[in-house]
């Protein structure tokens, strides 16, 4: 595994770091079980980033399970928002929610606390962060969200540590790359790229091609995304792995983040973090 360097944080993360969204794995009835391996897998192989949040259904809860006297280092990151139902993104909510984040995850302190979906909060939920951090309850700020404006404009402000952006980087979509990538770049963001898979349009299964249809509408989108598949089938790689090393190609790009729901898929593309980056021109 590589690492390298989250932003002004100064902290070396790993190039391919660890998602909760998915941890509970196919099988509700062994649901920590899977966790535990996981993660117990994932610091194996020298992921040393952990992400989760409390939308994430259990994933906090599963951690803190997996996470249980465990001695390797790790760095940790959650979110505030959307849980509890009616979460209004106020300094009061921010702290009780990273206080029941803590709680679910057996630690005292957080590497990071995040605003999910920034678009839907305020200044106030900074407030919030901010006495999070002379609470020490947590060392550093970040955000998070899909409505690329604002987090380039959020991103140029300064005031955040890091950044997690998801679906909008990767071989067939580059929209990451005009403004919010520049925008964190200027600012010395740490920068987590998430759901570079595009939703499942790189995974090798009889779905691939209904998932490219229902992501890209129109024959002639389609087609493009299809070439771009077809010229990545060519390299040494699965398209997993490729997919992550041409992210990881960006060196504004921290740690790429994978959604892992098992072993076997951690470990295929977890190894992308010790290829070299693919550096490939698609058309976008």
């Amino acid at each position: 595994m590589r690492y390298r360097r989250f932003g002004r944080t100064e902290l070396q993360v790993s190039a391919v770091s660890l998602g909760g969204a998915y941890l509970r794995g196919d099988d509700p009835d062994r649901a920590q079980e899977n966790a535990r391996e996981v993660v117990g897998r994932a610091l194996d192989l020298g992921c040393n980033y952990i992400d989760t949040a409390p939308l994430y259904g259990e994933s906090e809860t599963l951690l803190g399970g997996a996470l249980a006297g465990e001695t390797r280092p790790f760095y940790l990151a959650t979110k505030v928002g959307f849980k509890p139902e009616g979460f209004d993104y106020r300094r009061d909510s921010v702290l009780r929610s990273l206080e029941r984040s803590l709680g679910l995850l057996g630690r005292s302190k957080l590497t990071v606390a995040q605003i999910h979906e920034v678009n839907l909060a305020g200044w106030e939920t900074l407030a919030g962060l901010r006495e999070a951090q002379k609470r020490g309850l947590c060392d550093f700020v970040g955000i998070t969200s899909r409505a690329l404006p604002i987090l380039a404009e959020l991103a140029a402000t300064g005031e955040f540590d890091t950044m997690l952006c998801y679906h909008d980087y990767h071989p067939c979509v580059q929209l990451a790359a005009e403004q919010v990538l520049p925008a964190a770049a200027k600012s010395d963001m740490g920068v987590v790229m998430a759901t570079v898979l595009g939703g499942g349009i790189y995974v090798e299964d009889e779905r691939q091609q209904e998932v490219v249809e229902k992501w890209y509408e129109g024959e002639e989108e389609q087609r493009r995304v299809c070439a771009i598949i077809e010229k990545m089938r060519k390299e040494d790689s699965t398209l997993p792995q490729s997919a992550f090393r041409w992210v990881l190609a960006d060196e504004r790009v921290s740690t790429v983040s994978s959604g892992a729901a098992d072993i076997a898929q951690l470990q295929e593309v977890a190894q992308a973090g010790d290829m070299e980056p693919l550096v490939m021109e698609f058309n976008k």
